[in-house]
């Protein structure tokens, strides 16, 4: 017997086609009021900064599906959804930030012009830190916890504490919501996901979103090519930790990042996507997309 296909949210494909499209950006926004601490008002309009969204998936970023927007108070936020937690995390994350920060000001502007910059992080396994939920990271004071400023902020949410937490565990509402949120985007289980959805009209949204990946044939394709990419990179960063060849972890990558490509431009031909935009978005040549 065939076994049924299961969607997870944990699938960047799958997250972004829910939470970074214009037609979801009310559901977006009701994950945002659980994470942060601003005010409804101020999220609400949010602007998606990234509207490619399939020409980003075949660019040669392929392995970062963010979600980039800009609230209504002028503050940057980028989403990210990772499988797994890997020892450079930190150092990446800060440096994603950092660019997000610098490119924030304008030539000839002083520097207080620089916006707020938040990223948010969704970790599916591995994250060793502490057992929290949710952690948000400042730059403050040591002994007194003063901020320096209020421009930087790093959150990391631990989706495999969300699967042993309890709604009882929580001390309010805005915790418990931003729990269900992260059931709903780690399980795979449609059950589960339908039951969280019962009580938030959000989540329904999200979901129906979820059956339209599930009953659409390109949308099954990619996520199921990103499933594959995020298997072969987690293979790849594993056996090269314990080899300890950071080399071949590098090489491996960019021989795998080109299969990728190939398989993508060859299922964007069948589709009858014009060949120079495959090309555009791929960096492959049209000599070798004809090959295909």
């Amino acid at each position: 017997m065939k076994q049924a296909f299961k969607i997870t949210l944990r699938n960047g494909y799958a997250f972004k086609r829910v939470f970074g499209v214009e037609e979801n950006k009310d559901v977006l926004q009701d994950l945002l009021e659980c994470i942060l601490d601003i005010s409804p008002e101020n999220i609400t309009g949010l602007e998606l900064l990234d509207k490619e969204f399939h020409k980003e998936l075949l660019s040669e970023k392929l392995g970062v599906l963010d979600i980039k927007l800009r609230i209504k108070d002028g503050t940057f936020v980028d989403i990210e959804i990772q499988n797994l937690w890997h020892r450079d995390f930190a150092e990446r994350t800060l440096y994603y930030w950092s660019k997000m920060y610098n490119g924030g000001i304008k030539q000839g502007q002083d520097y207080t012009k620089l916006p707020k910059c938040i990223t948010i992080n969704l970790i599916g396994q591995g994250f060793n830190k502490n057992k929290r939920l949710h952690n948000k990271y400042l730059v403050m004071e040591k002994d007194t916890k003063e901020p320096l400023l209020s421009k930087l902020e790093i959150h990391i949410l631990n989706l495999e504490k969300a699967k042993t937490l309890k709604e009882s565990q929580c001390k309010d509402n805005k915790t418990k919501g931003l729990l269900n949120w992260l059931k709903f985007i780690e399980t795979d289980d449609k059950e589960v996901r339908k039951m969280l959805a019962q009580e938030s009209p959000m989540m329904r949204k999200a979901n129906t979103m979820i059956e339209i990946i599930e009953m659409s044939p390109k949308d099954r394709w990619l996520y199921e090519s990103r499933m594959k990419y995020e298997h072969d990179k987690a293979s790849c960063i594993n056996e090269g930790y314990q080899q300890g060849l950071e080399a071949g972890i590098e090489q491996g990558f960019a021989d795998g990042a080109y299969k990728t490509k190939l398989e993508t431009a060859s299922m964007f031909k069948k589709l009858g996507i014009d060949i120079e935009k495959i090309a555009e978005g791929t960096g492959l040549s049209k000599e070798e997309i004809q090959k295909l």
